[in-house]
Formats: C-alpha cells, sequence, structure tokens
C-alpha cells in the first residue's frame, strides 16, 4: 500500500504514522477476508485536509472529520489528517480503539465502492424518489455489520441519537403538516418531510448493523432503549426494517432486497398521517396528508 505524507507534522511523524497504518490494515485484512482493497490506490496523510480534498477534485466539506475517501484516476484514496491523526496515536486506548474502528470502516467503504451495484434499479416514479433513503440505509447497516468487531467497548452504537429522534421526529413532522394546511406546499412538506425520514431510517439501520454483527437484540444491548422504541411510534417499523435488512443482506443487493426497505419508509412516512404513493397511472408520486379527503399530486 503507497503511504504519502504531506506537511510538517504528518512528515515528521511519517515512520510512526506508516507503521501504525500498515499494522492495522494488516490485522483489519487478516480478520476480513473477504474485504477487497483493490480499488484503492494510495493513502494520504496531510496536515491540510481541506486543500487535499480539493487537489483530488473533492469539494471540502464543512463537518469535522478525520478523513475522506476522494476519487483517484480511476481508483480511490484514502485522506486522512495528519494532526488528528497523530493526536490520537498520541492519546489513550479508547482513542486508538476508535481509530481502528473508524479506518474499518472506510476500508468497507473503499470495499463498497468497487462491489456494489448502481441503485435504483427501478424507474418507477416512487421507487426512483425512495431510492437515496434505501440505499443509504444499505450502506449503513452493510459497513456497520461487517465492522462491529471492532467496535470499542465504549461506543453506544448511536443509541442515544436514535433515541434524540424519537423525542423530537413526531413534533417536528407535525410542524411541517402545520405549515402545509397554512400554506398548501405540497412539494415543500414532501422534500422536508423526506429528509427527516431518511434521517430516522438511516438511524435504524445503523443501529440494526452494529445488532447483527454483534448477534444481539436491542433489548440486550441496551433495556431501556429496547423499552423506548417498543412504546414509540417506531415499534412496527423498526421489527419490520430488523427482519428486511437481515433478509436482503442473506440474498444480495437488489429490487427482491429493496422493495420491502422501500416499504418500511412508507411505512414510516404512514406513521404521521402521510401516505404516499404512485398515481394510477404510475407516472407520479402522490401523497394523501391527513385528513385531507382526496390525494395531491407532486410536480
Amino acid at each position: 500500500m503507497n503511504i504519502e505524507f504531506d506537511g510538517p507534522i504528518s512528515t515528521a511523524n511519517a515512520k510512526t504514522l506508516g507503521q501504525v497504518i500498515e499494522a492495522l490494515l494488516e490485522r483489519i485484512q487478516d480478520r476480513d477476508e473477504d474485504l477487497d482493497l483493490s480499488s484503492l490506490s494510495r493513502i494520504r496523510v496531510t496536515d491540510d485536509l481541506p486543500a487535499a480534498e480539493q487537489r483530488f477534485g473533492a469539494t471540502p466539506v464543512a463537518d469535522e472529520h478525520l478523513s475522506r475517501i476522494v476519487a483517484d484516476e480511476g481508483k480511490l484514496a484514502l485522506l486522512f489528517d495528519g494532526g488528528k491523526l497523530w493526536q490520537i496515536l498520541s492519546g489513550d486506548g479508547a482513542e486508538i480503539a476508535r481509530l481502528i474502528h473508524h479506518l474499518h470502516k472506510e476500508c468497507w467503504r473503499v470495499h463498497d465502492a468497487l462491489t456494489t451495484p448502481a441503485a435504483a434499479t427501478s424507474e418507477a416514479p416512487l421507487a426512483k424518489a425512495l431510492a437515496p433513503i434505501v440505499t443509504a440505509m444499505w450502506q449503513e447497516y452493510r459497513i456497520n455489520r461487517r465492522s462491529a468487531w471492532s467496535v470499542p467497548a465504549d461506543s453506544d452504537l448511536l443509541l442515544n441519537h436514535l433515541a434524540a429522534l424519537l423525542q423530537a421526529l413526531p413534533d417536528g413532522m407535525q410542524e411541517e403538516i402545520t405549515l402545509y394546511f397554512a400554506d398548501q406546499d405540497l412539494d415543500g412538506l414532501f422534500s422536508k418531510s423526506l429528509g427527516r425520514i431518511a434521517h430516522l431510517m438511516q438511524a435504524v439501520a445503523h443501529v440494526q448493523g452494529y445488532l447483527d454483527g454483534l448477534g444481539q437484540p436491542l433489548s440486550a444491548i441496551s433495556a431501556d432503549m429496547h423499552e423506548l422504541v417498543s412504546k414509540s411510534f417506531l415499534s412496527p417499523i423498526w421489527t419490520a426494517a430488523a427482519q428486511h435488512l437481515a433478509a436482503g443482506h442473506a440474498i444480495g443487493p437488489g429490487e427482491l432486497a429493496d422493495i420491502p426497505l422501500r416499504r418500511d419508509v412508507q411505512a414510516a412516512f404512514a406513521s404521521f398521517g402521510l401516505q404516499i404513493r404512485e398515481s394510477d397511472d404510475g407516472s407520479d408520486v402522490w401523497v394523501d396528508v391527513q385528513p385531507l379527503t382526496k390525494p395531491e399530486t407532486l410536480h
């Protein structure tokens, strides 16, 4: 593996950083024999991650991040923030454990970029509208399920985030629906609610991927979270999505795996009074907003 270093901090600590990265990659690949990193052209450790992203033609993202996978002349490059990486290696065992898991997940993202077929195999309007959510769910689920063995002991598996979503989403969705009845902007309602539901379903897949990778039900990981889910609007959706994610993972990517997840996403909308479906002639996506008596069409 070609490992490059750029900047005073990264270059000064190149020997140690390189040895650590190589050792971690060897450990990960020894454990995950089906992991394919043939599309990874290089790892670049840099003091200026945004500048490196730009050099590879990627738009820097605003959020704090340790690494980024970018296109690299038909292959992929993994960019690391050298300053953050060195700080982690100078820290305690818990930080290093999180680094191992982070690199493990990045490796599976590289694998998926090479092996995962294109999404949205159906041209039906509803399938195309929900394809980004379904694709994101599969990405979260697959990566977390396969990288569960390296998850740090102190990780909450995103359970706290999921709990916050369960508490905030009902009021947020009600606000969007109330605004719709005031301004009749159906496209705005669909767009905003789609973002909220996408966030929820991605979190569900994220958590379920870890649970299936660990071979544990939610009740065994957190009795409190199990109770919260079972008493919330999410309960039937959680149960169905868990079954569909596991079954779809077993049969592999494709329409047979995607169709049940699309129904789960529709069920999440329906739990807030939004019925999304295709028009009778199959040319559009229609939404019934309760208590409306006739469907509205999206343009």
